[in-house]
């Protein structure tokens, strides 16, 4: 018989991870209710145009019924419906249904945590030394063989459940803290996932890497490259510690998500408490700062102070928000109308704007201007408003190092370089770009 993938001391740290962070405030599913697979959601509102409990434009179907509209959704993926009511939808929204508000559970599985890992294989069966021996060929042959055994368990559930990697760490936590006793194998199939994986892995070995204010990184590729030549044979982290790594990942995009699972108090806690020991990388200030962005207005009059609109100005990554109103004539007959909004850019670089963006550059105060790295600063977007107007880095410039970790030091030094460059060449390129502003307006 085949020894366990995991050490006793393993599944104990990893049930210590989950613990830590239902502690923190994640939802608790001990004695809840769980579905995989499809759910299908009507969600009502009234006539008075507010929005629904879940967000309209993931929505099928809307009807009118009389002044009030119904909203249809249907979500792929795990559920949970918790002692308290509230549903788990999808490990994407947190959900308490209204009065009039039907779940039709019809389309999924009901779960039997007793027999879920067989229901899932006899549906899906999987052997991964014969279905994943090229996936497995990269691992060390002492993790092979324990990678391959979470596997032949974990895929088939992936498949029953509707799930994805992205969504395998907080599944292990739901599953876990309800009562499923192969949970804690997703811990080691999500160190496979990590140790192929260049940036998820960097950001906790190199978490201060340069910044390019265009947000190209030209030589992203080719660092991940040479980095893939160098590891041609993989190295796990302690399945524990990649867990706890990868929900610190989920925390942090529900701080920076339009429709999170979880309120942004839990969000911070709990990804607090999924820091490395010590917190070493520094995480818990980006954390802090993404949070404290929340509270930035998305839209700022054009007449509020640069700082201010620096401040609001973020990725344009935001997806438009649709509502629906529904209405009633006289005769009886029933109307829908759609609109569609979305907050206007807060910021638009201008050249007449110039002297006052360089004197920003050194700004820590957070924005709403969020990547990889957490949230970006005013100064940041100082950075970035300068390079659109010049057309290129203002370090270049300045003959100032591109390559820098970008802590706030070198923020600092970086700005007061290129702020003593502008007293002697800023005419000059607040002419250059008053021109190329010029020719680029219609």
């Amino acid at each position: 018989m085949s020894a366990e993938p995991l050490t006793q001391t393993q599944r104990k740290a990893i049930i210590q991870v989950v613990t830590d962070v239902v502690q923190a405030g994640f939802p608790e599913t001990q004695g809840a209710t769980l579905f995989g697979g499809d759910i299908k959601i009507r969600a009502t509102v009234g006539p008075n145009g507010e929005e629904p409990v879940l967000p309209g434009n993931e929505s099928e179907m809307q009807e009118s019924m009389g002044g009030s509209t119904a909203y249809n959704f249907t979500f792929s993926g795990l559920h949970v419906h918790t002692v308290a009511g509230a549903w788990l939808v999808a490990l994407r929204f947190h959900y308490i249904p209204r009065p009039a508000d039907t779940v039709d559970t019809t389309p999924s599985h009901l779960l039997n945590l007793e027999t879920l890992t067989a229901d899932a294989a006899k549906q899906t069966p999987f052997h991964s030394l014969v279905d994943a021996k090229e996936w497995l060929a990269p691992l060390p042959e002492s993790d092979r063989g324990r990678v391959a055994q979470a596997m032949d368990l974990l895929v088939p559930i992936t498949y029953y459940l509707k799930i994805g990697p992205d969504n395998w760490p907080a599944a292990m936590l739901l599953l876990q803290r309800a009562g499923w006793g192969d949970a804690p194998l997703f811990a080691l199939v999500i160190a496979d996932q990590r140790a192929r994986n260049f940036w998820q892995l960097r950001a906790w070995r190199e978490p201060d890497i340069a910044f390019d204010p265009s947000g190209k990184y030209p030589h992203a590729k080719s660092e991940e490259d040479a980095w893939r030549q160098a590891h041609s044979t993989l190295e796990l982290e302690e399945p524990a510690v990649a867990l706890r790594r990868a929900l610190f990942r989920v925390f942090r995009g529900h701080l920076t998500s339009e429709n999170p699972l979880l309120a942004p108090d839990q969000a911070l806690a709990c990804a607090i408490a999924c820091c490395d020991p010590g917190d070493p990388q520094g995480n818990i200030p980006r954390l802090q700062a993404i949070y404290a962005s929340r509270t930035i207005s998305a839209e700022v009059g054009a007449d509020a102070a640069l700082a201010d609109r620096l401040a609001s100005w973020d990725d344009g990554r935001q997806t438009p928000r649709m509502a629906f109103r529904g209405s009633q004539g006289k005769d009886g007959s029933a109307s829908m109308s759609t609109s569609f909004s979305m907050p206007t850019p807060s910021y638009v670089p201008k050249a007449d704007e110039l002297d006052a963006l360089i004197d920003l550059l050194a700004d820590e105060r957070p924005s709403r201007w969020y990547d990889f790295s957490g949230c970006r600063s005013i100064g940041d977007n100082a950075w970035r408003a300068v390079t659109i107007l010049l057309g290129k880095d203002p370090r270049i410039l300045a003959e100032w190092p591109l390559d820098h970790p970008w802590t706030g030091a070198e923020r600092k030094a970086a700005a007061s370089a290129v702020q003593a460059w502008w007293l002697v060449h800023g005419e000059e390129q607040r002419k250059i770009a008053e021109e190329k502003s010029a020719q680029d307006t219609p």
